[in-house]
């Protein structure tokens, strides 16, 4: 991973993640991976092994509402389709239906006063670029994860074997959408990037080739933490962004999805049916804090892409805080919930005292709210939030 000033000038070189390092310890022993995974390649995964498992995928199905009983949950689509089990799962993201059942109300989105570019170029359309542009952006053999800096606005660059992927923070013009469909040109994101003047012209001609209509144009919304991602009854449960949205500068929206689901799977393993209800709550417990905190990190990692002279990098390489730190990367939520369960169940139901320790060391979680947050960046004043604890 490469840090670059948005003028092309290499300015921090982050070099090789740090769980790929020798002798580093975490969940994926003995397998290499990378700073950044295609969405499309993990989904084709994940599906495998779903069908390979004999379990049943049905596409096109609009969840609009959610129930239980005293022994199942519900699931209702748009088209009348009812659908029960043991535990149903609200793993269907920022629009889900289930805060209504769960909580009584949906959490209300703040805008952030900002919006990502998401865009795809196939390798075959950069066949006719200049040279010089190819030698700048195709410097190395290998995949490269660049993030570029400017004012107010960072775009993370990653050059595959098939195409160029781009994700551009900017301020909100007012037409992003917080949805997939929401669609511009390669014309549109060129013409935020002269809002601010001295963008590498190589990445500009890269951008130049985007597929017409196919940059997504996603409104960046805030949410607050919510602690209840279950309902009273525990028949129903949110997981990943239906519980818990990120911004794109928290670099961990996915993986703490999938720590949700081994946590949840472990608990469920480990309580067995007839304890189905403490199983979730204690789950529940055992992952608030931890993805409280994630949240309130991608927002302190903003601050730092969008105001941080990049040259100072070069003499201060210190400064660029948007580190990986030991404690998200390291950690291992199966085992942690082997190891939790008991506790968590007895804190569920009986009201005993519980400590997670699936945060940084020394660190004490408190709550925080977006508006606190934002107040402390209009005064000009920088995110606490690594002022306790270890982030190494």
């Amino acid at each position: 991973m490469y840090f670059y000033s948005h003028d092309g000038q290499k300015v921090l070189e982050a070099g090789e993640a740090p769980w790929n390092e020798p002798g580093a310890v975490h969940a994926a022993r003995d397998v290499r991976v990378t700073w950044f995974v295609r969405r499309y390649k993990l989904l084709a995964a994940m599906e495998a092994q779903a069908r390979r498992l004999g379990i049943s995928l049905h596409y096109g199905k609009n969840v609009v509402e959610y129930g239980e009983d005293e022994t199942q949950g519900f699931a209702t689509t748009s088209a009348g389709d009812r659908y029960s089990a043991d535990l149903i799962v609200a793993a269907d993201g920022v629009g889900t239906k289930s805060h209504k059942h769960i909580t009584g109300v949906a959490p209300l989105p703040s805008s952030s006063g900002f919006a990502v570019y998401r865009g795809v170029i196939p390798i075959e359309r950069l066949q006719d670029i200049s040279q010089a542009s190819k030698d700048k952006i195709f410097c190395d053999s290998r995949p490269e994860f660049r993030i570029y800096l400017g004012p107010d606005m960072h775009m993370n660059l990653l050059t595959n074997p098939d195409s160029i992927i781009y994700i551009l923070t900017h301020e909100d013009s007012g037409s992003a959408e917080e949805a997939w469909r929401s669609t511009v040109s390669g014309k549109s994101v060129l013409e935020t990037l002269d809002t601010v003047p001295g963008w590498d012209p190589a990445v500009k001609e890269v951008i130049a080739q985007t597929p017409e209509d196919s940059v997504i144009d996603w409104k960046l919304l805030w949410r607050n933490p919510q602690p209840q991602w279950c309902s009273e009854g525990g028949r129903v449960l949110q997981l990943g962004d239906s519980a818990h949205t990120f911004l794109p500068t928290s670099g961990v929206g996915a993986s703490q999805a999938m720590e949700d689901a081994l946590s949840l799977a472990t608990c469920l393993r480990l309580g067995g049916k007839e304890h189905l209800v403490q199983s979730v709550k204690a789950h529940v417990l055992l992952r608030f804090e931890r993805v409280s905190i994630l949240q309130r990190f991608g927002f302190a990692n903003r601050q730092v892409l969008h105001k941080l002279d990049p040259f100072r990098l070069l003499d201060q390489p210190e400064l660029m805080e948007m580190r990986h730190s030991r404690w998200i990367w390291a950690h291992d939520p199966i085992q942690y919930a082997k190891e939790n369960y008991p506790m968590a169940v007895k804190a569920v139901t009986e009201g005993s005292a519980f400590e997670n320790t699936n945060v940084p060391v020394g660190f004490r979680y408190t709550p925080w709210t977006i508006e606190e947050e934002l107040d402390r960046e209009r005064k000009g004043l920088k995110s606490q939030l690594r002022e306790t604890g270890d982030w190494s």
